[in-house]
């Protein structure tokens, strides 16, 4: 992860925990999400960069409840409650298996509503391009509060990005 998507990372991250009504302090409760149509490689390497940035960019980061949720497809996922410092060592993806299949973030963002809208933060790492089949669903998804704590960032050659969710 180059430079300017680290600091994207800590921008994102503090307008995110910033908004009101979203983190008031104690233990931080956060979402990963991995599309499981990216190489494993990638993933350990992100995920670990993702990991090492925040925990040095935060003392909020020192103690998270991390939900890592594997985004398999429209019908699969698989979530995992890891301590963040697991994504560090790359542990966690002894058993990761790359997964060739469309999907649509119609799916994903109607998973997150019904299980992980406690999270004050949510990080996806996606392929190159996000599926949408329904915007209409997705925009229904993404308010009135999953857009402002999600941030997107999406595997292309070259330039790379922190997109809030709510810009989807």
């Amino acid at each position: 992860m180059d430079l300017t998507v680290k600091m994207g990372l800590k921008n994102g991250v503090e307008r995110v925990l910033h908004v009101p009504g979203n983190y008031t302090g104690g233990i931080l409760e956060m979402t990963l999400v991995i599309d499981c149509y990216l190489p494993k490689d990638y993933v350990k390497n992100m995920a670990a960069e993702i990991a090492a940035t925040l925990r040095a960019h935060s003392e909020i980061f020192r103690n998270v409840r991390l939900n890592l949720l594997y985004w398999k497809s429209d019908r699969e996922f698989e979530n995992r409650v890891i301590p963040i410092s697991f994504l560090q060592m790359s542990n966690c993806f002894e058993e990761y298996r790359a997964v060739e299949e469309e999907k649509g973030l119609d799916m994903l963002s109607a998973k997150l509503k019904l299980l992980h809208a406690r999270s004050k933060l949510i990080l996806v790492l996606a392929g190159e391009t996000l599926v949408i089949y329904d915007r209409e669903e997705v925009n229904r998804n993404m308010r009135p509060f999953l857009g402002k704590k999600s941030l997107f960032l999406c595997k292309k050659e070259g330039e790379m990005k922190w997109m809030r969710g709510a810009e989807l």
